[in-house]
């Protein structure tokens, strides 16, 4: 059957009072109130896009608004950071300076606590964290002349370390976030890729490799071929990608499609999704999962109709191609989850069609 998963939560919904950088410097009292808001704010995420239709929801997404700067505490290599507007992620953030005797070890535990915490409400976690490669890329040297791609072979066991962790709690699946991968790399970094994941492949956990907010492009190759159990990338939006994509997927891995909001409109847009949607769903069966974008702004309540029709549509396509998507008692409007989150708030019930 096909599976619903999240993405997790629009980075404008996470800012709440405070930022990461900032939390440390409350007192303790303001500190204390701020991380029970953003507890209870996790939690009415969660359960929003589990109400929604989500079978796994998306854990350690939330970052307080700044994910890069989160897997540095992670990975413990937040002693040096800077503020940088980030073209990857699509906003400020604090992002890494490295120096060439960088060491990393696990320096955060809010990852594994998120996984109780959803796991104490019932709900099964996947953890989606931030790969390697586009961590390093990411950050900065304090050394102009220091190669921050050298640091890769300290990098890799700590997220070994990371998987056998979420192994121990019982997570089946982790993503791993490379929107790198929707830029035009240097050959070295190519390579390093391919290296990276030949070793994290040994490690526990299935892998979603999570390419968002941008198309693969030269990388698409590259991206398919990688040794992981799953590719998660943004619906494509041309029939020329569409077929490639699906041309280049070795048979036994999973791909995970997400519905953007500028997805191609009109009637022939339309004919093009469904047409791929009824394409993929024959080929791929149960291989085939669905999800949710994760809005970066606000959605009108007439958008988040839209979006929630055309998902029911193509709930309805991947059925009449045999596909069971299993989705009872009724079809839910997984693509308006964040749109409820950011704005529409209670009026989120009203978006839920029978």
């Amino acid at each position: 059957m096909v599976k619903i998963h999240s993405q997790g939560s629009a980075r404008r919904a996470q800012q709440g009072d405070a930022s990461l950088a900032t939390l440390a410097s409350l007192d303790d009292c303001d500190r204390t109130a701020l991380i029970a808001q953003g507890r209870q704010q996790r939690q009415q995420a969660w359960r929003a896009q589990q109400a929604a239709g989500c079978e796994w929801l998306a854990v350690g997404d939330f970052g307080w608004g700044d994910r890069v700067l989160a897997h540095s505490y992670l990975v413990g290599a937040a002693a040096r950071t800077e503020a940088e507007d980030d073209h990857l992620f699509a906003g400020p953030c604090q992002v890494p300076v490295f120096t060439a005797d960088q060491s990393f070890a696990i320096g955060w535990e809010q990852l594994f606590d998120e996984v109780a915490e959803a796991q104490a409400l019932g709900l099964v976690a996947k953890p989606v964290i931030l790969g390697p490669l586009s961590y390093l890329w990411l950050g900065r040297s304090l050394d102009p002349a220091f190669d921050r791609l050298e640091l890769l072979e300290a990098l890799l066991p700590v997220y070994g370390e990371i998987f056998a962790r979420l192994a121990a709690q019982g997570v089946e699946w982790v993503q791993l976030d490379e929107p790198l991968l929707t830029l035009e790399l240097p050959l070295a970094w190519r390579t390093a890729f391919e290296r990276a994941y030949n070793l994290l492949q040994r490690e526990p956990l299935k892998k979603l490799l999570g390419v968002r907010q941008g198309e693969l492009l030269d990388n698409l190759g590259l991206a398919a071929g990688l040794p992981v159990e799953g590719l998660h990338v943004d619906w494509p939006r041309s029939v020329q990608a569409q077929q490639g994509l699906l041309d280049r997927l070795p048979a036994y891995k999973t791909l995970s499609l997400g519905l953007v909001e500028d997805t191609e409109a009109g009637q022939i847009g339309q004919q093009r999704r469904l047409q791929f949607a009824r394409q993929v769903g024959e080929r791929l069966q149960e291989r085939l999962w669905l999800s949710p974008a994760a809005f970066s702004g606000a959605v009108d309540t007439a958008q988040a109709a839209a979006l929630t029709a055309e998902f029911n549509t193509l709930v309805r396509t991947a059925r009449q191609a045999g596909v069971d998507t299993s989705l009872a008692p009724r079809e839910q409007p997984w693509s308006a989850i964040e749109a409820a989150l950011a704005k529409l708030g209670a009026a989120q019930s009203g978006l839920v069609s029978s």
